[in-house]
């Protein structure tokens, strides 16, 4: 597993860009906005809730009122920074919420009929991620320079998790960020793509998560490392395809040293992969 470091110096790199975010008004989300104003970068923050008042007049900070599950709030959100800007350098996909849905005890309405599970957070945490990565390939694509994006997922997505539309969300992040990683790199797009999974962080996905925590006797880490594995991921420009999980503030990338290589063992040496015969069907000539 390569664990690697992120040193200050690393992030420098970010002085000038502009970065959209998502999410950008708490946690992970909060932490990763004031590092990125304090690299001199340039942020856009979209979040249903307003910044701090402390925070609203804050130079390099643009505030977009931003629902992710609402596809004309993202819109206009990336309306704004290029309007505002210019150019979009960074996108970090990362608002998210808690468990909402019981599979397990459906409600009824008031007729007595059973009710279709909450699909919010699905909506919030894949549906509105995927569509922020879309509106982000589409203005960067067309710039010389390219662009980065990071996807927010979890380490909940490597592992079996009790809290199923989380779980699901998760996974499907990194399903996602695999896919469009080598999608991008196929079709030469000038566009990295990377995948966090952060363990346990100090955040908003559940009240009192800080109380909650004490009272089990577990540490979180601190929202700012994975603040810092995110800019890193905006500054490092080897950096493409990559999965990187924190914990405890340290950081591992696993996707070239964990999940590719445990996929070739299972696959059995000499058979393609799924994605090598996609690869040759793609390449059939029409008849």
């Amino acid at each position: 597993m390569a664990e690697f470091l992120i040193k200050n110096e690393d992030l420098s790199v970010l002085k000038g860009k502009v970065v959209v975010l998502t999410g950008g008004s708490s946690g992970i989300g909060l932490a990763t906005v004031n590092l990125l104003l304090s690299l001199g970068a340039s942020v856009v923050s979209g979040d249903v809730n307003p910044p701090a008042a402390s925070e609203t007049e804050t130079p390099g900070l643009l505030y977009v009122k931003t629902n992710v599950a609402n596809w004309g709030d993202l819109r206009a959100l990336f309306e704004k920074a290029k309007q505002h800007h210019g150019r979009i350098d960074c996108v970090f996909a990362n608002a998210g919420v808690g468990p909402r849905a019981n599979y397990l005890a459906l409600e009824t309405d008031e007729e007595g009929n059973l009710q279709e599970p909450t699909h919010e957070l699905l909506d919030i945490g894949l549906r509105g991620l995927i569509n922020t990565a879309s509106l982000a390939v589409h203005y960067m694509k067309e710039q010389p320079e390219g662009g980065s994006i990071v996807l927010m997922g979890s380490s909940t997505g490597l592992q079996p998790l009790r809290a199923v539309d989380y779980s699901t969300a998760k996974h499907g992040v990194l399903g996602f960020g695999r896919g469009l990683a080598r999608l991008a790199g196929v079709a030469g797009v000038p566009i990295r793509i990377n995948t966090l999974m952060p363990s346990w962080t100090m955040s908003n996905v559940l009240p009192d998560l800080e109380g909650l925590m004490r009272g089990i006797s577990h540490v979180p880490q601190p929202a700012l490392a994975v603040a810092r594995a995110a800019a890193h991921l905006m500054a490092d420009a080897s950096r493409q395809g990559d999965v990187i999980f924190v914990a405890d503030g340290t950081y591992k990338e696993i996707e070239k040293t964990v999940l590719y290589p445990a996929y070739e063992t299972i696959k059995g040496e000499g058979n393609p992969s799924d994605d090598e015969v996609l690869k040759r069907l793609l390449e059939v000539p029409a008849q």
